[in-house]
C-alpha cells in the first residue's frame, strides 16, 4: 500500500464509506450539464476528481453526534463544487497545465471558459446549500468564499515580495484553503447537532489540519515529482509566490546566498527549480517547515474531546495521514 495515498485514506476514512459514496454519486450528478462546453467541462471533472477529503471530514463530524447524514452528504457536494472551483481558478491564475495526472480546464478551454465554469460550480455548490435550511451553515460558507479570495488577493500582492513573513504566509493559507477545511469540521458538527464546545474543538481542529495540509503541499510542490503528485509543480516559484520552505531558505541565508536565491527564483526554469529544491534541502528549510506542520498536527489533536469515541482514533489518523501523502 502506497503510504499517503488514495487507498490509506480510503481506509481511515471506511466509517463514513457508504455516505462518502453517496456524495461522490451526487457530484457526478452535478457535473452532467447539458450545453457545450460546459458539458465537457462536467465530464472532465468527473473524471479527474479528487480524494474527497474534505466531505468525508464532513462525514465524519456528523457521524459524532445523531444529526441528518443525508443532509451532511449534500453539504460534502457543495465542498467538493466550492473545491473544485477554487482549482480551477487556481489553474487560471497559474497557467498550470496539469491537475490530477490530465491537462487543466484552462489549458483545454482557454481562460475566458474557465473563468465561467468556476463561477458555474460555486453557482451551483451555494445553490446547494441554500436547499439545506441551515442559514447557520450558508453563514459559514458565504464567508469562506469571502476569505479565499482575499487570500488568493493577498497572495497575488505579494508576489515577488522577498521580504514576505512567516506570518503573512500563514495568514495566506488560512484564508486560501486552511479555512475551507476547518468548516467541513464546523458543518459536519453542527449537522451532527453536537453542542458548541464540540463544534468549536472541530473548527479549532480543522483550521490547525488545514495549515498542516497546506505547508505539506508546498513542500511537495517544491521537492516532489509531478509524475507523483499528477499536477504541475513550481507553479507558486514561476509566479513569485513564496512558500514556507523558501521563506525560511531566505530568512537563514547570508546576504550573497539570498541574493542568489532571489536571482533563482526571478530568473526560474527547470535549472533554477532543480537548483533551489536543492538548496531548500540541504538547508533544512523544508525539514523545517514540515516541523512547522507537525506542530499543527498536535495542536490538532489536542482538539479532539476525550468522549469523542471511537472516531477520535480516525481524525486523528487523518491528521498523521497529511504528514505522510505523497500527493
Amino acid at each position: 500500500m502506497m503510504k499517503g495515498g488514495t487507498k490509506e485514506l480510503d481506509n481511515i476514512i471506511r466509517p463514513v464509506a457508504a455516505e462518502l459514496a453517496a456524495v461522490k454519486s451526487n457530484y457526478a450528478h452535478q457535473l452532467k450539464w447539458q450545453s457545450e462546453p460546459i458539458r465537457g467541462i462536467g465530464r472532465y471533472l468527473s473524471k479527474a476528481h479528487g480524494k474527497f477529503f474534505r466531505p468525508a471530514l464532513v462525514l465524519l463530524s456528523a457521524k459524532l453526534g445523531e444529526g441528518d447524514m443525508e443532509k451532511a452528504v449534500s453539504t460534502g457536494v457543495a465542498i467538493e463544487l466550492i473545491h473544485a472551483a477554487s482549482l480551477v481558478h487556481d489553474d487560471i491564475i497559474d497557467e498550470a497545465v496539469l491537475r490530477r495526472s490530465q491537462r487543466t480546464i484552462n489549458s483545454k478551454w482557454g481562460n475566458a471558459v474557465s473563468v465561467i465554469a468556476g463561477d458555474y460550480l460555486l453557482a451551483r455548490a451555494f445553490d446547494m446549500v441554500s436547499k439545506l435550511d441551515e442559514p447557520r451553515i450558508m453563514t459559514v460558507f458565504s464567508r469562506t468564499a469571502a476569505r479565499m479570495c482575499e487570500g488568493e488577493l493577498a497572495q497575488l500582492a505579494n508576489a515577488y515580495n522577498f521580504d514576505v513573513t512567516e506570518d503573512d504566509y500563514l495568514d495566506i493559507i488560512k484564508k486560501k484553503s486552511a479555512y475551507l477545511i476547518s468548516d467541513c469540521c464546523a458543518v459536519g458538527g453542527m449537522l451532527g447537532r453536537l453542542s458548541e464546545d464540540k463544534i468549536n474543538r472541530l473548527t479549532a481542529y480543522g483550521l490547525y489540519l488545514g495549515v498542516a495540509f497546506q505547508i505539506t503541499d508546498d513542500c511537495l510542490d517544491l521537492a516532489g515529482k509531478e509524475s507523483q503528485l499528477g499536477k504541475s509543480v513550481w507553479q507558486d516559484m514561476e509566479k513569485g509566490k513564496l512558500t514556507l520552505p523558501i521563506i525560511f531558505l531566505l530568512k537563514n541565508a547570508g546576504r550573497k546566498n539570498r541574493m542568489s536565491v532571489v536571482e533563482l527564483i526571478t530568473s526560474g526554469g527547470k535549472s533554477s527549480h532543480r537548483i533551489l529544491r536543492e538548496k531548500a534541502l540541504s538547508s533544512g528549510a523544508i525539514s523545517r517547515s514540515k516541523s512547522i506542520a507537525s506542530d499543527y498536527v498536535r495542536m490538532a489533536k489536542k482538539k479532539l474531546a476525550d468522549s469523542d469515541g471511537m472516531l477520535k482514533k480516525t481524525f486523528c489518523d487523518i491528521a498523521d495521514y497529511v504528514l505522510e501523502r505523497n500527493n
